[in-house]
């Protein structure tokens, strides 16, 4: 049966409500008896303080005024789903196949991510020298950490002229003469400008960034275009020992966690008995850590501003880029 964005976005809706529903009968026949806990009342039926508050710490830390703020925006969400899902009763859309079906679906997901989330509770916390250890052999992204002002042009050629155009270019000096070199020779590029931290970028590019001097460029070649950088300017801006232990332990942790979701995956697929049978008998059980590895990995990439003016037209400007611990762990998870 195929589906349509439309009725996709409806079906969602309608397994949200109906799953809260499902979730608040018990706590809406307790709260009958006791009042104080009832926050709204949806043509009869109770909200009650502790589906705001179980909302509430699924959105991580707050302070006391964006809690207040947040607590009500979340009881109007839940206020909204319970006009929904007594509609959708209404309509006997809980009696659906395809609704049935795919409530199945939403609790076995649970589950599975429920006893997941038990598992990685167990997950062991970074020691002093693993953090020590850490932070000195990344200089480029503490001890050394600079923060660069790119020039960037993308040349759109194909694979087999990457090392013909790479030897010409070597012996060309500023990312303006090569823009010249590029025109003069027909090649079709666009030009970008940008400020990076070193934890903004890909290792592979960080660690060949590191070793150039202001000025200098490298040449990166992708699957479709060949890529010129150039570090117009740089400043160094090192994070100390004592700010940067909390990014490395949640580095520690996340890595892990992974690892022991990973070793229980390993453990439960050779206790299990499984079988592939019909279309996907060629399956076999080495297939399905393979498929959720291919499923978890993102390439990290570099995010540019585009520009539509040409290499001469490009400005420096003066940066000073703050240290974002999630800036830290996107390049972390490049190592």
């Amino acid at each position: 049966m195929s589906v349509n964005k439309q009725q996709l976005l409806v079906l969602t809706l309608l397994i949200s409500t109906l799953l809260i529903g499902g979730c608040s009968k018990k706590e809406n026949k307790d709260s009958k008896k006791s009042n104080d806990q009832v926050v709204a009342k949806v043509n009869g039926e109770e909200i009650t303080i502790h589906q705001v508050n179980f909302q509430l710490s699924r959105m991580g830390q707050m302070s006391q005024e964006q809690a207040k703020l947040a607590s009500k925006q979340v009881l109007a969400s839940l206020v909204t789903q319970e006009i929904l899902k007594q509609k959708a009763l209404e309509a006997k859309l809980d009696q659906d196949p395809m609704i049935l079906q795919a409530l199945a679906l939403s609790k076995d997901q649970l589950l599975s991510q429920a006893y997941l989330q038990k598992t990685i509770e167990k997950t062991p916390k970074a020691s002093t020298s693993e953090i020590d250890s850490f932070y000195k052999e990344h200089p480029e992204l503490f001890e050394n950490r600079r923060v660069f002002r790119l020039q960037e042009l993308v040349v759109n050629i194909s694979k087999d002229k990457f090392a013909e155009t790479e030897v010409s270019l070597k012996a060309i000096k500023g990312i303006n003469e090569v823009a010249t070199w590029l025109r003069d020779n027909n090649y079709p590029f666009t030009v970008n400008s940008n400020v990076k931290a070193a934890e903004e970028l890909p290792m592979a590019i960080l660690n060949k960034l590191q070793g150039l001097k202001d000025g200098e460029m490298m040449f990166v070649p992708n699957d479709k275009t060949f890529n010129i950088l150039q570090i117009s300017a740089s400043q160094t801006q090192p994070i100390s020992r004592s700010k940067a232990t909390p990014i490395i332990e949640q580095y520690f942790f996340n890595q892990n966690k992974n690892n022991l979701a990973k070793k229980e995956m390993i453990a439960l697929n050779e206790k299990a008995k499984i079988e592939f049978v019909g279309a996907f008998s060629d399956m076999k059980k080495s297939d399905l850590l393979k498929a959720n590895e291919a499923k978890a990995e993102v390439a990290p990439k570099v995010e540019t501003k585009s520009a539509t003016k040409s290499a001469d037209d490009i400005k420096d400007k003066k940066s000073n880029v703050d240290v974002n611990p999630s800036s830290i762990n996107k390049g972390l998870s490049g190592l």
